[in-house]
């Protein structure tokens, strides 16, 4: 059984995950209950018992269901690519992986008196005014974690709209609008700037149209960003081809209608 008794689980990270969301609701039942199986897994984050990996009869065995849907539930988990294999063909999930890895290295640190770069920063120079903070008032202490949302609103305020009118902001677009698209989908850069491509096209090259679009995702934080962002764009692409109507190609009959409709009603006055 793994040493580790808990786990930070981000609610937010699991319910934008694409390729889990490609999946029926019964395949992602099946991967929150392997997710347990993997935080107690030897070794961890991988799916086996004492370094041996559980195959699809002994999961329904443990799971209490059928090893023909087990078997199907896992082939639909794989071709959306949810979790990896090791060589060996064990099954075994990045991000329990990555975690553990961050919480080993914060463990090193605090048996070394913290972080290295955090200590180095704390150190106050002899020129710099006393900090009017009380003596030993959290002394020694890193500076508090910021909560993911506030940190991805900060972020979306400050740096998608942030450019001057001297700035190039296609540039601006396809690094900071590139960042907040990987970091809002999961998906890799390549995918990325393909779908920024794709509406920056459609929006005949308005850079700053599909910014101000990717603020307001930022904002709105929707669960699919980009059905969001793409129902976004063609409303926006739907209001630059609007039919404008000239005097010249309407006859004389209909203009004088139209004349009288913005006429206000001046009944009861």
């Amino acid at each position: 059984m793994s040493k580790r008794r808990w786990s930070k689980f981000w609610w937010q990270d699991y319910e934008r995950d694409p390729a889990l969301r490609l999946c029926s609701l019964a395949a992602q039942g099946l991967w929150m209950r392997l997710l347990c199986l993997m935080h107690e897994g030897e070794p961890y984050g991988h799916l086996c018992v004492n370094h041996r990996p559980l195959q699809s009869r002994q999961l329904a065995l443990m799971l209490g269901v059928a090893e023909r849907q087990i078997a199907r539930l896992m082939a639909e988990l794989r071709d959306a690519g949810v979790f990896s294999t090791t060589p060996e063909g064990c099954i075994y999930s990045r991000r329990l992986l990555r975690d553990k890895a961050v919480s080993d290295q914060g463990a090193a640190w605090g048996r070394t008196g913290g972080n290295p770069s955090l200590k180095a920063a704390s150190q106050t120079p002899a020129s710099s005014p006393p900090s009017t903070q009380p003596t030993g008032v959290g002394e020694g202490l890193s500076p508090p974690h910021k909560h993911q949302e506030a940190e991805a609103e900060s972020e979306a305020d400050c740096t998608l709209t942030a450019f001057g009118p001297n700035d190039d902001v296609r540039l601006h677009l396809f690094k900071h609008g590139l960042s907040f698209l990987q970091k809002a989908t999961g998906r890799p850069e390549r995918s990325t700037r393909a779908l920024l491509g794709k509406w920056l096209k459609m929006l005949h090259d308005d850079a700053a149209c599909l910014l101000a679009v990717l603020a307001e995702c930022a904002a709105f934080n929707p669960a699919e960003p980009v059905s969001w962002i793409e129902a976004k764009v063609r409303a926006r692409v739907a209001e630059l081809v609007q039919p404008i109507a000239h005097p010249a190609s309407t006859s004389p009959h209909a203009q004088r209608l139209a004349a009288w409709q913005n006429v206000p009603d001046m009944e009861g006055v």
